[in-house]
């Protein structure tokens, strides 16, 4: 039997499961309830924040509202008797083909590839056919809309301004402003928001206690800030992890598997630079491009990593704006506890700058070890500016004494 990814597994299938959109949802549902559903959406966001999840979902609600807990059934439009809904079991039959995107009546189309006006034409030529099997609607989804062609798009304008009353459409886009307006203004638009990486965590910890995995807090949430908002691109990772077949799946395994810089040696370059000791932060670092870390993706780390201590200590270790593990959280607010809020900012001020220098140097090495000593050296370099200066050094740019 074929494997199938956790992305596709544990996809959202009502509007309760779906993690991060709670208000798209309850608008949607109500909508439903009180018969105000409108002919066509426009679904906008990142990729993997649960777009296409959400239009089959609200697809399964429109046609087989029992099979969705606490979903009503959309009303009778004025003046027509209540809509015969098949028997239960029908219905179940109907979801799970919906969920799986082969129904007959909610027809998904990949905007990339049926971008011409003869596949729109096709589709407004069997939108006039009613819906088969006592579904009360055909629901059409069209993902990546924008990448259709503008004749393409003029012939959808006029289905979508007058369409059969049993006729909705759902528009999906990670680019709206590709979209011409003259669509936008004929859909309901709901912007899907990136996912926190608490809520992204907290999924991946149910995946795993399902599948019967262990694995380490840390990695989980490792896994969450790098899935950048996008719950697809968490599972992704987590479907790469769980692959090299260890447990528990470790920080050791996540490292070696995407090539990450180790964190302990991370911690230990930034705890040289607390000390101010530059000859340790120049080894660490050396010792961090001699495992084959790219100079680039040690800049990102490091940066993360100072932003991790800037929170806590701007916010302290009980903030919701800190996305580490418990542990890990007790580490950084001892490490944190070195620097003063202003020279963290400082710090990946510095960083930043040398990212942007460091693509355009020839030498890249030169300029990111001269970084490195500059943030050692940071308090020092601020008293010599207050001393020539005239004034007493700045509290603000100094690091604490441990």
């Amino acid at each position: 039997m074929a494997y199938t990814v956790l992305a596709r597994r544990y996809r959202s299938a009502s509007f309760d499961q779906l993690v991060g959109q709670e208000p798209i949802a309850r608008t949607l549902k109500n909508a439903i309830a009180t018969g105000r559903v409108a002919h066509a959406f426009l679904f906008t966001g990142t990729r993997g924040v649960g777009k296409t999840s959400m239009a089959r979902i609200f697809a399964r609600a429109l046609n087989a509202p029992d099979t969705i807990p606490d979903c009503p059934r959309p009303p009778a439009e004025e003046g027509q008797a209540p809509h015969e809904y098949p028997p239960k079991d029908v219905q179940d039959r109907m979801a799970q083909a919906i969920m799986r995107g082969d129904d007959l009546n909610v027809i998904e189309i990949d905007g990339a590839s049926n971008n011409s006006v003869e596949n729109v034409r096709q589709l407004i030529s069997n939108a006039g056919l009613s819906p088969s099997d006592q579904a009360r609607f055909k629901v059409y989804i069209i993902d990546e809309v924008h990448m259709l062609s503008t004749q393409a798009f003029n012939a959808l304008l006029k289905i979508m301004e007058e369409p059969p009353s049993h006729v909705k459409f759902v528009l999906c886009t990670t680019e709206p402003h590709k979209v011409p307006v003259t669509i936008h203004s004929r859909c309901q638009r709901f912007d899907f928001r990136n996912i926190a990486t608490g809520k992204i965590a907290g999924h991946l910890s149910e995946v795993l206690k399902a599948e019967k995995i262990e694995a380490q807090e840390q990695v989980v949430w490792q896994l969450a800030r790098l899935a950048n908002g996008s719950m697809r691109d968490g599972l992704s990772l987590l479907d790469r992890l769980i692959a090299t077949g260890q447990q528990p799946l470790t920080n050791d395994v996540l490292e070696a598997m995407l090539g990450l810089p180790a964190q302990d040696l991370i911690a230990a370059l930034v705890e040289a630079l607390a000390q101010g000791d530059v000859a340790s932060a120049l080894q660490r670092t050396n010792d961090l491009l001699e495992r084959g870390i790219a100079q680039d993706q040690l800049i990102d780390v490091l940066i993360d990593h100072l932003r991790q201590l800037m929170l806590l200590a701007a916010c302290g270790a009980k903030s919701e704006l800190v996305e580490l593990a418990e542990e890990a959280k007790q580490a950084a607010a001892q490490q944190a506890a070195n620097f003063d809020v202003s020279a963290l900012v400082y710090m990946i001020a510095l960083c930043e700058n040398l990212q942007r220098a460091g693509k355009i140097s020839s030498t890249p090495r030169a300029l990111l070890d001269a970084t490195i000593v500059r943030l050692a050296l940071a308090e020092k370099m601020a008293d010599v500016t207050a001393l020539l200066s005239g004034q007493a050094p700045s509290a603000g740019t100094q690091k604490k004494k441990p």
